[in-house]
């Protein structure tokens, strides 16, 4: 990036705040009280949620939160015909998702490594980490625990979260709030069919008692055949002739079983979820040839209860206890090994425990203290050989960790508020670090508000990179690092839109990776992020809603000064939904650009360009048919779009244009 470059990206975030001499309306809320009284219930689910919890682990208005933040809603979900976690990042400004058909993997600001486990974005479930004790990785795709139509919304958090959340939050965080009992208020069945060919079944009973309890139940079964015909890539193609025409037949089948349940009664709750994923995995990931099954099973499952209460006036005490349980088992014939078949396998149990108060003083200050407890007592991984009924690697390990944080939010003004805090985590391993979070949120005017913020992050070296099986154990192994400085600037145009945009500097040190010359794990890359994105939207009276996106960035290999693998400098998103006939029809479209990228080179070394592409979606949607059915009709790909993302075994296609038919009733 130009040395005058971050000037100019300064230039145009600051430009939404000078922005007001055009905003006559001294700041009007999108919505006022007596407009929303007025408001049928799928009505409702169009205006834009104002408020977050997953930023400081507290509700509080967006504007003044500490991070840069993003809330999709079940309506958008719905709307634009979202079947994944993966679906609805790929719709957040500066995120972008690659895919090996078998995981998917979400990109944050210009980074993802290539090779690596979604582990430097944490994805949580009503604030609760998902990522499992062993790999961290963190699901995204049809192994997500979750069913989509039980999202009641899903924020997005830009930033360092480790002064909140600990390890893995190195980018941002991803909290998914479920839906209660009361949002579904009886009983729902819902059927999905789609031309891959796929289908799924959802069955949900909720409601809320006179006595005040909340319960939900729901189970899910999900069929995919996938891709039938599954070309290999043409990066292999080109370098070998011999694997032209050789194509990989009922190689993309999954099969996704999950459970969900909640009860709650006062400040008292009870939440538990189950997910199996068994997903056939194409030739490209741990190249496999094209005339063997090979495959992997991801179970996870959780339990938590959880007390919150308020012991004296301004005062919130929250408590919680949970079990994690994560398994892993594949079958492979990958190229590595001669062909022969491995089954690579994990298993862990883990124990969380957190209690947290925050005392509010004269509604201006905000003092939050807590504890955060988790002993994984087993966290085991290995290789077996079926053939010779014997294991290549066993690692068996446990540890435990420790963390108390703090964060104090001082309103000195009406216009001025300062967020600190921090977190210290303590590991058995051996490895500790502190992380602070400090934001200056200023509203110059009613309609403007400027974020100045800055931030660490950490990730821990996972079981799999301390003890990489029959590879030997670096004991110099530290922690991943990142610094973080942003600037927010949010501006609201009258009652109806808003521009946000974000300008921000990263620097990513010690960044983990295999080194050959040592076959082992060790502490290497520091990378460089320098970006900018900015994004209008608007909600108009008659329910149309715009929001769109573009996103400039850039990351570096420090030591090298050249762009990393799978960093696209550009991405933009045009989302448009609105209503057809009297708001019970609903069309949706998605557009989405995502610039050039490199993979990391592929199995015979040759490093390629992926080369940019678009793609588009569309969702006809029909609420209240018959005052029960809810029906949608989504279209994939529209344009039957073919591009590849990096692998770390070169690059692999894309999946081919899909159409999917959905039907919820509800009773």
């Amino acid at each position: 990036m130009h040395a005058y470059q971050p000037l100019l990206l300064m230039a145009v975030a600051v430009a939404p705040v000078f922005a007001q001499a055009v905003d006559h309306s001294g700041g009007v809320p999108s919505r006022e009280v007596s407009e929303l009284a007025d408001l049928s219930l799928e009505e409702l689910m169009q205006v834009p949620v104002e408020s977050v919890s997953g930023v400081s682990k507290y509700q509080q208005s967006i504007r003044r939160a500490p991070a840069g933040v993003m809330v999709f809603t079940a309506a958008d979900i719905r709307n634009y015909g979202w079947s994944t976690l993966s679906d609805v990042l790929r719709a957040a400004p500066g995120m972008h998702v690659r895919s090996d058909r078998f995981y998917d993997y979400v990109g944050t600001r210009g980074f993802t490594r290539v090779g690596d486990f979604n582990a430097r974005t944490l994805i949580l479930l009503n604030g609760h980490r998902l990522d499992d004790p062993i790999y961290q990785q963190g699901a995204i795709g049809t192994d997500f625990i979750l069913d989509m139509d039980l999202v009641d919304r899903i924020e997005v958090i830009s930033g360092p979260g480790s002064p909140v959340y600990g390890s893995n939050a190195f980018y941002g965080a991803v909290n998914v709030i479920p839906k209660t009992g009361r949002d579904i208020s009886g009983a729902e069945l819902g059927f999905t069919a789609g031309t891959e060919p796929s289908l799924k079944v959802r069955a949900t009973v909720g409601d809320r008692t006179d006595d005040g309890v909340d319960y939900l139940v729901s189970a899910t079964e999900w069929w995919s055949r996938g891709e039938d015909d599954f070309k290999l890539p043409a990066s292999w193609r080109a370098v070998h002739p011999m694997l032209q025409g050789q194509v990989a037949k009922d190689r993309d089948d999954m099969h996704h079983q999950s459970v969900f349940t909640r009860v709650a009664w006062r400040g008292l709750s009870a939440e538990a979820a189950y997910v199996r994923r068994k997903k056939d995995v194409l030739p490209p990931v741990y190249l496999t040839p094209t005339d063997t099954t090979s495959r992997g099973i991801d179970e996870r499952a959780y339990a938590i209860l959880r007390a919150t209460g308020e012991p004296v006036p301004d005062a919130t005490f929250n408590a919680k206890i949970a079990v994690d349980v994560y398994s892993y088992e594949g079958l492979f014939t990958p190229w590595q090994t001669g062909f022969i078949t491995v089954s690579p396998y994990a298993d862990s149990f883990s124990l969380n425990s957190e209690v947290s108060w925050r005392q509010t003083f004269a509604e201006v200050q905000s003092f939050g203290i807590g504890v955060e407890y988790q002993e994984n007592l087993r966290q085991d991984y290995g290789v077996d050989l079926p053939t010779f009924g014997m294991a290549s690697s066993a690692i068996r390990e446990s540890s435990r960790y420790i963390s108390p944080f703090v964060q104090l939010d001082w309103e000195f003004t009406p216009n001025v508020r300062v967020s600190a805090g921090g977190r210290y985590d303590y590991y058995n391993t051996g490895d500790e670090r502190f992380t602070p979070r400090l934001g200056l949120i200023l509203d110059p005017t009613p309609s403007t508000t400027i974020k100045l913020l800055y931030g660490e992050a950490f990730r821990v070296p996972n079981v799999s990179e301390r003890f990489p099986g029959t590879y030997p154990s670096n004991p110099d192994l530290e922690a991943e690092t990142n610094r973080s400085f942003e600037f927010v600037a949010e501006q609201r145009l009258g009652p109806i839109w808003r521009i946000e945009s974000h300008l921000y500097h990263m620097v990513s040190s010690d960044l983990i990776v295999f080194d050959p010359a040592i076959n082992t794990y060790r502490n290497a890359d520091r990378y460089v992020t320098q970006g900018f994105d900015i994004g209008p939207s608007a909600y108009f009276p008659s329910g149309l809603q715009l929001r769109g996106s573009v996103t400039i960035q850039e990351t570096r290999d420090d030591s090298t000064d050249r762009i990393v693998a799978d960093a696209p400098r550009t991405l933009a998103k045009l989302h448009v939904s609105t209503p057809v006939v009297e708001k019970w029809l609903r069309a949706s479209v998605e557009v989405l650009y995502v610039g050039n990228r490199k993979d990391s080179g592929d199995v015979f070394g040759v490093v390629r360009h992926t080369g940019d592409y678009v793609t588009g979606n569309f969702t006809l949607r029909a609420s209240r048919v018959w005052h029960r059915w809810d029906l949608a009709l989504s279209i994939y790909n529209v344009a039957d779009a073919r591009w590849s993302d990096p692998k770390d075994s070169g690059q692999i296609s894309s999946p081919p244009r899909s159409a999917v038919l959905r039907a919820t009733l509800d009773f």
